[in-house]
Protein backbone atom coordinates (compact mmCIF):
# COMPACT_ATOMS: atom_id res chain seq x y z
CA UNK A 1 0.00 0.00 0.00
CA UNK A 2 1.33 3.52 -0.90
CA UNK A 3 2.36 5.93 1.52
CA UNK A 4 2.17 9.95 1.36
CA UNK A 5 3.49 12.13 3.51
CA UNK A 6 1.16 15.10 3.48
CA UNK A 7 1.97 18.52 5.21
CA UNK A 8 -1.26 19.57 5.03
CA UNK A 9 -3.60 18.93 8.09
CA UNK A 10 -5.70 15.32 7.84
CA UNK A 11 -9.50 15.36 7.98
CA UNK A 12 -12.12 12.43 7.73
CA UNK A 13 -12.77 13.29 4.23
CA UNK A 14 -10.08 15.11 2.16
CA UNK A 15 -10.03 16.12 -1.49
CA UNK A 16 -6.57 17.55 -2.37
CA UNK A 17 -5.94 19.36 -5.28
CA UNK A 18 -2.29 19.92 -5.29
CA UNK A 19 -1.22 19.22 -8.73
CA UNK A 20 2.17 17.44 -8.01
CA UNK A 21 0.23 14.96 -5.52
CA UNK A 22 -2.72 14.09 -8.54
CA UNK A 23 0.30 13.71 -10.77
CA UNK A 24 2.01 11.47 -8.49
CA UNK A 25 -1.25 9.51 -7.72
CA UNK A 26 -3.07 9.54 -10.89
CA UNK A 27 -0.41 9.40 -13.83
CA UNK A 28 2.77 8.05 -11.96
CA UNK A 29 1.41 5.44 -9.81
CA UNK A 30 -1.96 4.30 -12.17
CA UNK A 31 -4.20 4.68 -9.09
CA UNK A 32 -7.50 3.47 -9.43
CA UNK A 33 -11.14 4.26 -7.91
CA UNK A 34 -11.18 2.16 -5.24
CA UNK A 35 -7.64 1.52 -4.44
CA UNK A 36 -6.57 2.51 -0.31
CA UNK A 37 -3.39 4.60 0.47
CA UNK A 38 -2.07 6.00 3.44
CA UNK A 39 -1.42 9.37 4.36
CA UNK A 40 0.57 10.60 7.19
CA UNK A 41 1.83 13.93 8.51
CA UNK A 42 4.52 14.16 11.04
CA UNK A 43 2.47 13.48 14.35
CA UNK A 44 2.62 9.70 14.86
CA UNK A 45 -0.85 8.69 12.93
CA UNK A 46 -1.17 7.08 10.02
CA UNK A 47 -4.65 7.38 8.43
CA UNK A 48 -6.02 5.03 5.50
CA UNK A 49 -8.17 6.81 2.91
CA UNK A 50 -10.20 5.28 -0.20
CA UNK A 51 -9.93 6.58 -3.19
CA UNK A 52 -13.21 7.86 -4.18
CA UNK A 53 -13.11 10.04 -7.32
CA UNK A 54 -10.16 11.15 -9.44
CA UNK A 55 -10.66 14.24 -11.62
CA UNK A 56 -8.23 15.98 -13.54
CA UNK A 57 -6.75 18.34 -10.94
CA UNK A 58 -8.57 16.64 -7.64
CA UNK A 59 -8.47 13.47 -5.91
CA UNK A 60 -11.43 12.89 -3.40
CA UNK A 61 -10.79 10.69 -0.67
CA UNK A 62 -12.76 8.80 1.94
CA UNK A 63 -11.42 8.09 5.60
CA UNK A 64 -11.20 4.76 6.63
CA UNK A 65 -8.77 4.10 9.88
CA UNK A 66 -6.19 5.31 11.34
CA UNK A 67 -2.87 3.56 13.30
CA UNK A 68 -0.32 4.81 15.31
CA UNK A 69 2.89 4.63 13.46
CA UNK A 70 6.03 2.79 15.87
CA UNK A 71 8.35 2.42 13.19
CA UNK A 72 10.23 5.67 14.75
CA UNK A 73 13.31 4.97 16.80
CA UNK A 74 12.72 6.11 20.60
CA UNK A 75 16.17 7.46 21.04
CA UNK A 76 17.24 10.58 18.88
CA UNK A 77 20.15 10.49 16.57
CA UNK A 78 21.40 13.89 15.67
CA UNK A 79 23.64 14.41 12.48
CA UNK A 80 26.39 16.82 12.17
CA UNK A 81 27.88 16.02 8.97
CA UNK A 82 31.08 17.93 7.56
CA UNK A 83 30.25 18.87 3.75
CA UNK A 84 31.39 16.14 1.46
CA UNK A 85 32.37 16.88 -1.98
CA UNK A 86 30.22 15.81 -3.97
CA UNK A 87 25.81 16.62 -4.24
CA UNK A 88 25.40 13.01 -4.60
CA UNK A 89 26.66 12.31 -1.64
CA UNK A 90 24.78 14.28 0.81
CA UNK A 91 21.77 12.87 -0.99
CA UNK A 92 22.93 9.34 0.04
CA UNK A 93 23.63 10.57 3.38
CA UNK A 94 20.37 11.84 3.60
CA UNK A 95 18.30 9.25 1.99
CA UNK A 96 20.19 6.31 3.91
CA UNK A 97 20.18 8.35 7.18
CA UNK A 98 16.39 8.60 7.41
CA UNK A 99 15.96 4.52 7.04
CA UNK A 100 17.76 3.99 9.57
CA UNK A 101 15.77 6.99 11.68
CA UNK A 102 18.43 9.70 12.13
CA UNK A 103 16.55 12.40 13.70
CA UNK A 104 18.25 15.55 11.90
CA UNK A 105 20.49 16.55 10.01
CA UNK A 106 23.32 19.51 9.80
CA UNK A 107 25.45 19.57 7.18
CA UNK A 108 28.77 22.14 7.65
CA UNK A 109 31.41 23.23 6.42
CA UNK A 110 34.65 21.77 8.30
CA UNK A 111 38.30 23.02 7.81
CA UNK A 112 39.06 20.25 4.99
CA UNK A 113 35.75 20.60 3.51
CA UNK A 114 36.08 21.53 -0.20
CA UNK A 115 34.03 24.24 -1.57
CA UNK A 116 30.43 23.45 -2.45
CA UNK A 117 27.76 25.62 -2.89
CA UNK A 118 24.00 24.68 -1.52
CA UNK A 119 21.18 26.79 -2.98
CA UNK A 120 17.97 26.91 -1.81
CA UNK A 121 16.83 24.40 -5.10
CA UNK A 122 19.68 22.49 -3.98
CA UNK A 123 18.15 22.01 -0.21
CA UNK A 124 14.66 22.07 -1.92
CA UNK A 125 15.70 18.06 -4.08
CA UNK A 126 17.06 17.41 -0.52
CA UNK A 127 13.91 17.58 1.30
CA UNK A 128 12.27 15.83 -1.38
CA UNK A 129 14.34 12.86 -1.05
CA UNK A 130 13.90 12.95 2.50
CA UNK A 131 9.97 12.80 1.79
CA UNK A 132 10.81 9.92 -0.46
CA UNK A 133 12.44 8.13 1.97
CA UNK A 134 10.59 8.47 4.21
CA UNK A 135 7.59 7.24 2.50
CA UNK A 136 9.13 4.42 1.40
CA UNK A 137 10.73 3.40 5.19
CA UNK A 138 7.51 3.16 6.92
CA UNK A 139 8.76 5.99 9.34
CA UNK A 140 6.57 9.02 10.47
CA UNK A 141 8.95 11.39 11.57
CA UNK A 142 10.04 13.76 9.15
CA UNK A 143 13.96 14.80 10.03
CA UNK A 144 15.11 18.66 10.37
CA UNK A 145 17.61 19.23 7.78
CA UNK A 146 19.89 22.14 7.92
CA UNK A 147 23.32 23.92 5.94
CA UNK A 148 25.43 26.00 8.34
CA UNK A 149 28.60 27.92 6.62
CA UNK A 150 31.08 26.69 9.92
CA UNK A 151 30.11 24.87 12.99
CA UNK A 152 31.55 25.87 16.73
CA UNK A 153 33.01 22.91 17.67
CA UNK A 154 33.08 24.88 21.29
CA UNK A 155 29.87 24.16 21.69
CA UNK A 156 28.47 22.17 24.37
CA UNK A 157 25.54 19.98 23.19
CA UNK A 158 22.77 18.59 26.01
CA UNK A 159 23.33 15.36 24.99
CA UNK A 160 26.48 13.06 24.30
CA UNK A 161 28.22 13.61 21.71
CA UNK A 162 30.45 11.63 19.30
CA UNK A 163 33.37 12.84 17.24
CA UNK A 164 33.99 9.66 14.23
CA UNK A 165 37.99 9.21 14.10
CA UNK A 166 40.57 7.11 12.89
CA UNK A 167 43.28 8.14 15.53
CA UNK A 168 42.49 6.66 18.74
CA UNK A 169 43.64 4.53 21.57
CA UNK A 170 41.51 3.95 24.45
CA UNK A 171 39.31 0.45 24.23
CA UNK A 172 35.94 -0.56 25.63
CA UNK A 173 34.10 2.42 27.13
CA UNK A 174 30.50 2.50 26.78
CA UNK A 175 28.73 5.05 25.38
CA UNK A 176 26.36 6.90 28.47
CA UNK A 177 22.70 5.90 28.06
CA UNK A 178 20.65 9.25 26.38
CA UNK A 179 17.46 9.42 24.33
CA UNK A 180 19.58 11.62 22.05
CA UNK A 181 22.92 11.05 21.06
CA UNK A 182 25.00 13.71 18.98
CA UNK A 183 27.13 11.73 15.76
CA UNK A 184 29.93 14.30 14.03
CA UNK A 185 30.94 12.82 10.99
CA UNK A 186 34.42 13.80 9.29
CA UNK A 187 34.73 15.22 5.45
CA UNK A 188 37.22 13.33 2.62
CA UNK A 189 40.29 14.99 4.36
CA UNK A 190 39.20 14.27 8.06
CA UNK A 191 39.67 16.72 10.95
CA UNK A 192 41.71 19.28 11.72
CA UNK A 193 43.88 19.00 14.70
CA UNK A 194 41.86 22.13 15.86
CA UNK A 195 39.15 20.52 15.47
CA UNK A 196 39.80 17.42 17.52
CA UNK A 197 41.01 20.00 19.83
CA UNK A 198 37.86 21.65 20.47
CA UNK A 199 35.56 18.91 20.47
CA UNK A 200 37.74 17.06 23.14
CA UNK A 201 37.19 20.42 24.74
CA UNK A 202 33.64 20.27 24.82
CA UNK A 203 33.37 16.77 26.81
CA UNK A 204 32.76 15.02 23.20
CA UNK A 205 33.91 11.22 23.02
CA UNK A 206 35.85 10.80 19.92
CA UNK A 207 35.75 7.21 18.38
CA UNK A 208 36.53 4.56 15.91
CA UNK A 209 33.45 2.29 15.52
CA UNK A 210 35.56 -0.25 13.50
CA UNK A 211 39.24 -1.17 12.84
CA UNK A 212 38.04 -0.36 8.89
CA UNK A 213 37.61 3.12 7.93
CA UNK A 214 34.37 4.18 6.64
CA UNK A 215 33.43 6.80 3.60
CA UNK A 216 32.31 9.92 4.88
CA UNK A 217 28.90 9.03 3.20
CA UNK A 218 28.67 5.69 4.37
CA UNK A 219 29.50 6.21 8.34
CA UNK A 220 26.52 7.95 9.50
CA UNK A 221 23.90 5.41 8.42
CA UNK A 222 26.49 2.50 9.79
CA UNK A 223 27.37 3.89 12.72
CA UNK A 224 23.52 4.79 13.56
CA UNK A 225 21.92 1.67 12.74
CA UNK A 226 24.31 0.21 15.87
CA UNK A 227 23.35 2.54 17.97
CA UNK A 228 19.21 2.70 17.16
CA UNK A 229 19.28 -1.47 17.26
CA UNK A 230 22.16 -2.85 18.69
CA UNK A 231 21.11 -2.93 22.57
CA UNK A 232 24.28 -2.55 24.26
CA UNK A 233 26.62 -1.17 21.46
CA UNK A 234 29.83 -2.32 22.87
CA UNK A 235 33.62 -1.84 22.16
CA UNK A 236 33.67 1.63 21.13
CA UNK A 237 37.61 2.35 20.54
CA UNK A 238 37.39 5.67 22.04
Amino acid sequence: MQRFFYTSPLTIDMTISDSAFVHQISRVLRTRVGDTIILFSGDGLEYMYAVQRIEKNAIYLRWLSQTKNLNDPLTHIHLYQALPNKYEKIEYIIEKGVEVGIASFTFFRSDFSQKLAVTSQKISRFQAIAREALEQCGGSRFPRITFLDSYDFRNWLSYPSLILHTNVQKLNQYLPFSHEIGLFVWPEGGWSEREIWEMCKNGSITVQFWWRILRTETAASVVAFSLLHVQEFQNIIC
